[in-house]
């Protein structure tokens, strides 16, 4: 063109902020699902998304290129980009912010709405902007788990780089086609990695995902290392959808992963570091192959890519199954928080955290555990036995296992607001006022829920009085 230095420009900061978008993305995700198995679940039709535009996007930039030429091929993009945009402009700012009917949950009464909004924790408020810029570095420098994971997507992106240019090689050296193969093979790559995000639906519903990661990392390199060995197109087809396969398994395996172990306040930073490691790694998986080639020759090289994705396994895929597997005691306490309503949508280590503070209480029958119009220091979840929760003296409900209460007076800065008696024995678990509204302020969705809930419960109180 007759502005070379302008196109440069306007490439480099589209691919800046293409590369922007993936961990808003990420870290959005948490924010628009209910519950662990939604968030696996999205994360599937995800990848999906992802998997099917790998494959759809090259086939109709060549459709409509041969209609209107290059420019046309931007515009559509571009006007693509715009629509995209706007159908999620909603959500982003649905879940990027504090809405005034969340913050009016953590309100003191008669206090205002921006009140509510500095009331709302703020974890190391004053963080320095150097802190800020290393935050998702420490976070996965200081968790072997999220370490780990995020290596090992790193790794597979890397071997996405690599494929790149083992396409031609299998292509044109090895299956005999012409230049036009390469954009064949590379498709059947991409049906792969689709049917590879829709297997990604047997992961809905597991609180264990590292084991299934690991499987899915060596199905995606053991696929590609296979090539070296296939006899025939056919099998070397076949070979790359399983690779495929075990790619859009990794993919969404580790995302998943990375959305439980990450805290709420870096992840988005966490999928930022992510990001930029990946866009690295597809380029060094890019340069790799022509020195692997030269060194060991094309097929050897499928072996050499491939493998190398499981010997990162073997190196650090301990950690991850070390963190899937917790004590009896704790997975229980866990799945207890998670049917909480309120903090149901909390990501994985703030629920560990909280479940790390628990003081269990045993209460004896008839003993009040809370009074109505003392200071509220506590929430609590029942885990064994019944209590009746009385204002002004008149029953106003009971609660049960996997009940919670006391959030009022914490959230609210406010005394007791209800008088909660033991029926019979009781156990009960206790998390202290601020990991609690620590927790809750740090979570849109359970601000939202906690909101609803105190005003239902005020309001009913307020008929029972």
């Amino acid at each position: 063109g007759s502005h070379p230095l302008l196109i440069y420009l306007l490439a480099t900061i589209t691919a800046t902020l293409v590369a922007l978008s993936r961990p808003i993305h990420s870290a959005l995700m948490p924010e628009v699902v209910t519950s662990p198995d939604d968030l696996t679940a999205a994360n599937v039709v995800s990848g999906m998304g992802e998997s099917a535009g790998s494959l759809i996007g090259p086939l109709g930039a060549g459709f409509v290129l041969g209609l209107g030429g290059p420019a046309a091929v931007f515009v559509v993009a571009a006007v693509g980009n715009v629509v995209g945009s706007l159908a999620v402009l909603g959500v982003v700012r649905r879940s990027s912010f504090l809405r005034r009917g969340d913050a009016a949950a953590f309100a003191p009464v008669g206090g205002s709405v921006p009140d509510a909004v500095d009331a709302a924790p703020r974890i190391d408020r004053w963080r320095s902007t150097a802190s800020e810029l290393i935050g998702g570095v420490s976070a996965i420098l200081a968790d072997d788990r999220l370490r780990a994971v995020v290596l090992i997507a790193t790794w597979g992106t890397f071997l996405v780089g690599a494929m790149d240019i083992l396409y031609a090689v299998l292509a044109i050296e090895l299956m005999g086609l012409d230049g036009g193969g390469v954009g064949f093979v590379g498709a059947i790559g991409g049906v792969g990695a689709i049917l590879g995000s829709v297997a990604g639906l047997l992961l809905v519903g597991r609180e264990r995902l590292g084991l299934s990661l690991a499987a899915s990392a060596v199905l995606f390199g053991a696929g590609i290392a296979t090539i070296a060995i296939a006899t025939g197109s056919f099998a070397a087809a076949a070979l790359l959808v399983l690779a495929g396969i075990g790619s859009g398994l990794t993919n969404v395996g580790a995302q998943t992963l990375i959305h439980r172990l990450a805290g709420d306040d870096v992840m988005s930073r966490v999928f930022g570091v992510l990001q930029g490691m990946m866009m690295g790694a597809t380029a060094l998986g890019a340069l790799a192959v022509p020195l692997a080639i030269t060194l060991v020759g094309n097929r050897a090289a499928f072996a050499v890519a491939g493998l190398s994705l499981p010997v990162v396994l073997v190196l650090v895929g301990s950690a991850i199954v070390r963190g899937d597997r917790l004590d009896v005691g704790r997975a229980a306490e866990l799945r207890l928080l998670r049917g909480v309503p309120m903090l149901a949508p909390l990501s994985g280590p703030v629920l560990e955290r909280l479940a790390g503070g628990i003081v269990r209480s045993h209460h004896s029958r008839g003993t009040t555990v809370i009074r109505e119009g003392d200071p509220g220091d506590r929430f609590y979840v029942v885990e064994t036995g019944a209590l009746g929760v009385s204002v002004m003296g008149r029953e106003a409900r009971r609660l049960g296992p996997g009940d919670g209460f006391g959030e009022i007076a914490l959230v609210r800065d406010v005394p007791r607001t209800a008088t909660v008696t033991a029926l019979d024995d009781v156990v009960l678990l206790g998390i202290d006022r601020g990991p609690f509204v620590e927790a809750l302020g740090g979570q849109a969705r359970s601000r939202t829920i906690a909101a609803v809930l105190v005003d239902d419960r005020l309001a009913s109180d307020v008929t029972v009085s």
